[in-house]
């Protein structure tokens, strides 16, 4: 299939995405938020072991080389946003991450919405979510559409579908023992998370289709990435995840705001990354300092293509991009 026929082929479904990426644009400016254009191209990517940034080449006028990226995620240009004193902020762009799959759920080269929240935690992004839902139906469909969101605990999920108690698998130990009596080949050196995803996505995932709108919330502490420990539920970190018809959308945080707690995760990425034989990269220390100086805050990151995909009842990523890799480079 050529590009122009690509193109014409999905002139309906690209002319709805318009409209869905301007309900979302205006739900935030409704909301005071400022958009914030940040840079593609950056000179430290994130440490996240399971990313692979894209390397690119930059010349001054002097013709001198200058190693960069494209980045991954906005996180860190709009965390450095927030510690520079900014209140609201939102960004809705371009990311880019290699060895990614062309087609199915995944593209090299997609649209995501970030956004953060001063002064709140992770409660407040999950309505956000809900209230944005209901703006973008009412936007695109000219109505409003009734869904039953459900908010369950991370622990509630795996007692619910496995009949497993998550708090007695919060070691690497505990999690490994576990996989190896549910039959699972594991290795010995296998992360806590990848352990946790060997049971989840196999046991838990494919069942959580019949709730078509959920919130999963509160993953083990060793799966905190950038989010804080929740004081209430210490064996927990303030982090969830959003689901629509069984398809993972956004990923959320209470944010980290401890520079040394901060520095000692990306450290930690960054041997792991060593230990797994991926390239490794510097620690970006302006971003270390950005989250010391970040007030209490609250960030997530949602795949607009695959929010797109829900709208548009598209089960391939192709149908909802201009040009998306697989038609770019077949």
């Amino acid at each position: 299939m050529s590009q122009i026929f690509h193109i014409q082929k999905q002139k309906n479904i690209l002319s709805l995405r318009a409209d869905i990426v301007r309900a979302i644009r205006e739900f935030f400016w409704e909301k005071g938020f400022l958009e914030v254009e940040v840079p593609l191209i950056v000179r430290h990517p994130g440490q996240e072991p399971n990313l692979s940034p894209m390397e690119v080449i930059v010349k001054d006028e002097r013709n001198k080389e200058y190693q960069g990226y494209l980045h991954t995620s906005p996180e860190y240009a709009l965390k450095k946003v927030l510690a520079a004193g900014y209140t609201n902020v939102f960004s809705l762009g371009k990311c880019f991450r290699n060895n990614e799959s062309f087609g199915g759920d995944h593209n090299p080269e997609f649209t995501m919405l970030e956004w953060y929240r001063k002064e709140v935690d992770f409660h407040a992004l999950m309505d956000d979510c809900e209230k944005m839902y209901i703006h973008i139906e009412k936007k695109v469909h000219k109505k409003i559409k009734e869904v039953s969101w459900k908010r369950l605990h991370m622990r509630d999920l795996w007692k619910q579908y496995i009949g497993v108690n998550l708090d007695m698998y919060q070691t690497t130990e505990a999690i490994f023992a576990l996989c190896k009596q549910k039959g699972y080949t594991v290795d010995e050196k296998e992360t806590y998370e990848a352990l946790f995803y060997r049971i989840f996505l196999n046991e838990i995932e494919p069942k959580i289709k019949e709730i078509p709108f959920l919130i999963i919330h509160h993953y083990p502490k060793q799966m905190a990435s950038l989010a804080r420990i929740s004081k209430e539920d210490p064996l927990y970190a303030e982090r969830f995840e959003l689901y629509i018809d069984g398809v993972e959308i956004a990923n959320a945080f209470s944010e980290l705001t401890d520079k040394e707690e901060q520095k000692q995760r990306l450290k930690k990425e960054q041997q792991q990354r060593k230990e797994e034989q991926k390239e490794t990269y510097e620690v970006d220390n302006d971003f270390i300092d950005a989250v010391g100086q970040l007030p209490a805050c609250a960030g997530i990151a949602l795949g607009v293509d695959r929010l797109v995909q829900h709208y548009t009842s598209c089960k391939n990523i192709d149908d909802v991009l201009v040009l998306p890799m697989s038609k770019i480079f077949n």
